[in-house]
Formats: structure tokens, sequence, C-alpha cells
């Protein structure tokens, strides 16, 4: 009966979460009557869903009980024979990973592309009076076109409300917006309704080439990127206020309170790098740059954001009071080629930032910016691969991405050199806007741009798009099963909270010579048997690469905790110096014994209906 009841509440979360949705069953751009839903025909339907003649669907493509999400087969190309029109509110989406506690989000997208010279997307209803209707493109991959398109917008043109999320912007091509262009400008009587507003969070945006705005050109700044990565585009003019992000107008007094306020215009947790051929982003009214990381590209930012003016009436007198209308702060902004130039105009306020003096910009004394002066940068001899050990100096490890991730980023360092934790030009050196004005008011970013919650003390963030975080929660069990005659390698890398092993000559200058006589391993090494003697040898690198040599061919377990002292745990109390990482080594014969599977026939249900139910409800959260 249990059974019974197991599957038919499998088949109704199923039913629910895939029934109401479009499933694009073709790879095909087609539009032709028959069984298949290509793309093209399922965007069509929702365009034309509301005229009795497409109730019950468009050419195999929806029906009357559908919803409003287009699902894409994962890791999948869907080239398109020429731009496809978006008028209505829709979702199109990769079909989500069925796996429980599934954490690589984006890396099994489809691919949407061209076949031709020509965009992906038209997103725009036809009227500037309606309310904006809101797209949403996740878990995407959208490529462009190998040579120029002689148009704006070589992904997307868009007038609507576009959110992008987990999604790859690549290989745009065009004579403005490379990526997107966003189009319409801000009326002061109604802001909702004539400009089309860009939000991307978790994205990749990168080798995308315009004449200006190689990723986005904005007809005003209504976009927002949020931890996300930029990296390698190009600004193809050779005009002197090129940016790969560009505004084209700025708000006006009306509007720029509004916006402010509520956050909507700039960059928050986002990576940018390597990008050439002119600024990065052009600063105009009501943008806020927020823990962002933006290093060696050729330029950095044009400032040109004037006060913006308000009228303040008390009794009979009426004065007026010029406001910050732009903020640029919590930031890493250096070993750009110009870091900051500002117009004859600008009075945006640059404050809390790691820079230099380029940068240091109407900073108010109590939030004073760092200067990065003689320090070296980086921790390797590229921009992006492997990063120094301690004791080598460098303020940041080179670009990495972890393995089974979408996005890489600069991690911060704690330096041997450092006395104290003060000493650091990064950590604890973000603060909060308490000037006591109405708008602007953004403390540091509540998560970094790894989704990882930043001090709950919100005067103090690290600077840029990385907190360094010590959470001994998050440490896992290590270790490996082997055959006997095997030896045990793995890695400790993901167990040590964003910091790195100590080498042995601090070891000993922080703890002296052992007890034993014998040399210090990499990160102080300590092991101390739990519930088992002492089974084998281990050896530690400071890569954190560990290796394992049982002494004998034991049949069972070697049970132990690993303690290990890191660059960001040496700053701690003495009690608390180690991280402790519980580690199992598994040793059996290579003879096939009878399978340690736990028998759930009969009566019972079998644990992969289980997971297969969880991963269901998983799938549904991430759709929701």
């Amino acid at each position: 009966m249990f059974k019974r009841t197991l599957a038919c509440a499998l088949f109704a979360i199923t039913g629910h979460v895939y029934a109401a949705d479009i499933q694009v069953t073709t790879l095909v751009d087609e539009d032709k009557d028959d069984a298949v839903c290509s793309l093209r025909e399922a965007v069509f339907f929702l365009n034309n869903r509301t005229k009795p003649e497409y109730e019950n669907g468009y050419k195999g493509c929806g029906n009357k009980d559908s919803s409003s999400t287009i699902l894409l087969k994962r890791d999948q190309e869907y080239k398109l024979n020429s731009p496809i029109e978006i008028k209505v509110a829709m979702t199109i989406s990769t079909q989500a990973s069925t796996d429980f506690g599934n954490k690589t989000r984006g890396l099994n997208n489809a691919t949407i592309s061209v076949k031709g010279q020509h965009r992906l997307f038209d997103i725009y209803d036809g009227s500037i009076e309606n309310a904006l209707v809101i797209v949403n493109l996740f878990d995407l991959d959208l490529k462009g076109s190998a040579n120029k398109i002689n148009s704006n917008g070589g992904l997307i043109l868009n007038r609507e409300d576009l959110r992008i999320e987990y999604s790859r912007l690549i290989n745009g091509n065009a004579i403005s917006g490379g990526a997107i262009y966003n189009a319409g400008i801000l009326s002061d009587t109604d802001a909702k309704k004539t400009a089309g507003r860009i939000t991307i969070f978790n994205s990749l945006l990168e080798n995308n080439k315009a004449e200006q705005g190689a990723v986005i050109y904005s007809e005003m700044p209504l976009y927002s990127i949020n931890q996300s990565v930029v990296r390698d585009n190009e600004v193809t003019s050779t005009s002197s206020n090129g940016a790969i992000l560009y505004s084209q107008t700025g708000f006006t007094d009306e509007t720029t309170p509004v916006v402010l306020t509520n956050r909507i215009s700039g960059l928050r947790n986002t990576t940018v790098f390597n990008n050439k051929g002119g600024y990065v982003v052009n600063i105009r009214e009501g943008m806020i740059l927020n823990n962002i990381t933006m290093i060696k590209n050729s330029g950095g930012l044009y400032l040109e954001a004037p006060k913006w003016k308000s009228t303040v009436t008390e009794g009979d007198k009426i004065t007026i009071k010029e406001n910050t209308s732009a903020f640029i702060a919590n930031s890493i902004i250096t070993a750009n080629n110009k870091n900051c130039v500002a117009s004859s105009t600008d009075a945006s306020v640059v404050q809390s930032n790691l820079t230099e003096t380029d940068c240091n910009l109407n900073a108010p004394a109590e939030r004073p910016n760092f200067l990065i002066g003689s320090q070296k940068l980086l921790a390797g001899s590229e921009v992006e691969g492997k990063c120094d050990l301690p004791p080598k100096d460098g303020l940041l490890c080179p670009y990495f991405t972890p393995e089974k991730q979408m996005l890489g980023y600069f991690k911060p360092r704690l330096l041997m050199s450092y006395a104290q934790l003060s000493d650091s030009l990064i950590v604890n050196k973000g603060r909060i806007y308490s000037d006591g004005s109405s708008v602007g008011l953004a403390t540091c970013e509540r998560f970094d741009q790894r989704g990882k919650e930043r001090s709950i003390y919100q005067e103090l963030c690290d600077l840029g798009t990385v907190e360094i975080i010590i959470n001994r929660d998050e440490i896992s069990i290590a270790g490996k099963d082997i055959k006997f005659q095997e030896i045990a390698k793995f890695s400790l890398a993901d167990s040590l909270l964003d910091g790195e092993l100590l080498d042995p000559a601090s070891c000993e200058n922080i703890l002296g010579k052992r007890s034993d006589g014998s040399a210090w391993q990499a990160g102080c090494l300590e092991i101390v048997q739990t519930e088992t003697p002492s089974k084998g040898k281990l050896t530690l690198d400071q890569e954190g690469n560990v290796t394992y040599i049982p002494n004998g061919n034991w049949h069972g377990a070697d049970k132990f905790n690993l303690r290990v002292m890191t660059t960001t745990t040496r700053f701690n109390d003495v009690s608390n110096y180690y991280i402790q990482i519980p580690t199992t080594i598994f040793q059996e014969p290579s003879t096939n014994f009878p399978s340690k599977t736990v028998n759930v026939s009969g009566g019972s249900v079998g644990i992969s209906a289980i997971f297969m139910l969880f991963g269901l409800i998983g799938l549904r959260r991430f759709k929701s």
C-alpha cells in the first residue's frame, strides 16, 4: 500500500513539474504544422495565446493549460535562422537538474545561437504605454554571430523588464550593445513604462564586442549586474569615452533619487577584468558600484555624474540643495590603465575602496580610500592561473574557477608579513554609507559573489567581490576508499575556509620546534587518531594535497582528524589556531564481496525512489 501511495505522489509531483510547462522537442528552428515543438513556435504561441485561434496551442506547442515557461533540453544547441520576437511575459529556461542538492547550476545550459548574422531576441511588446513585461532568461548560453551585425544589440534588443540568471552571454558583436542594447528614455512623470530595464545575476559576460557598449549599451543606466563576471570584452571604436557598459543619458533630478533609493542601477559583487578598448563603465546619475573587483582592464571608470538638486521648503524659506548622485564603494579598483577619469562636472563619491590616487575622489574623512601603493596585487605571474604559496606576497590570488562551478573570482589573501589583521588593505575595510542622507544608503552587500553571507557587522566587510569567511560548519569529511596495494591521494583545498596552508618555516616561527623533533609539514599538520589506531603514514604538501600510504593490507577504516593552521586562522586566539578536518581512509581487498547496499525490497521503499522524490521537489523549487 505504501508503494502505491508513493507512486501516486511521484506521479502527482512530476505532473505538476512538467505538465504546464512548454517542452521544446526539436533543435531545428522551424515554424511548420507538425507534432514537434520548436523554440520559435513556443514563443509564438505565448505571444498570441490570448487569441481564440491559438487557445489550444500552436503547431505542437502548448495548450490552454500551459504556463508561460518554455523549457529547453540540457547541453543541447538551438540555432536560430532569424531573431525571435518576444512580446509578452515569459520564461525561457534550461530544464533543471534532477540531482538532489545540485550545486552546479549553469554548467549544463542549453545554448541558443545564430546561424547567420543577426541577433537572437527582440524583446518589446510594441507599445511604450504598457507596463513593462517581465522576460526571464534562466540557465541559458546565448551565443552571437562570428561577424559583426550591422545593427544594435548583438544578442538582444530589449525594451522590457529583462532578467537573466545563471547564463552566459558570449560572442555578441554589434554597432552598439555587443551583447544587449537596452532602449528607452525615462519620463519624469512615469518611470515604469517608457524604458527597458536589465537585471543580471550569477552570469558570465564574455568575448562581446561593439563600437560602443561592448556588453551593454543602455539609453539610460537602467541595468544592474550582480554576482557575475565581466571579462575579455572589447570596445572597438576610438571614442574618448567608450565603455564596456555604456549609458547614453543620465537620470534627471526627478528620477535620480528614486533610482538611488531602489538601487536598480550599477554593479554589485561582480568581478571585472581583461576588458579592453575603453573604460569599463561610464558612471551616470543614479549609479551605485558596491563590492566589485575591477582589475587589469584597459580602463576603469569614466565619471560623469553631477550632483542632483532638490528643493527644501522651511516655512517661507525655499532652499535648493545639491546631492550626490553616484557612489563607488567597498571595492577593489586598481591595476587598470586608467582607474578613474572624471569629467569637469562630476561629483561622484568614491569611498572605502582599495585603489590608486586617480580614484581618490570626494571621499569623506571618515570613509577614506586605501591606496595600494607599491604592494603587489596578484600572487602569481598571470592574471588567471595558479596562486603563489605563502610566504610569497600578493593581495589577491589570480582568477580561479573552482571545479564544477561556472564563475571564478580573485580570492583575497592574508599575508604572512601581517602582524595583525588590521594590516590588511582588504579585510574589514568596507564601510556603510553613514552620512545620514535619505538616498544612497547602501551597506556592504549582504552576500559576496559566491552567495556566501558577509560579516554580521554590516559596518565592516571585506573590499571586493569575495568575503574571507571562516565557517567551520562547512568542513566535510575528507578521505578516500582504496583497495589493497593502493595509495590514497586527495585534496584538502575545499576545507581550508578561504585560507592557505602555512609553510613549514612559518609554523616554526609561530609554534617553535616540534616536541618530537621532526620537521613541520605544511599547515603545521597534526594528526589526531579518533576511533582507530594509526594504520598508515600521511604527508601533506602546501597546496593541500594529501598522500596516505597504508602500512599493510588491512581491511577496514583508519579514522583520524587532520588539524591544520591557515593564513586566516593564525589570527585567531591560540586555542583556535587549527582547522580540524575529520578524515577516513577505508581499505578493502580487490575481491568482490556481497553488496553493502541495504536491502529495501518488500514492504519498504527503495532509497533511490526517495532521492528521486527529493530531487523533483528541488527541481520545482528551482523553477518557481
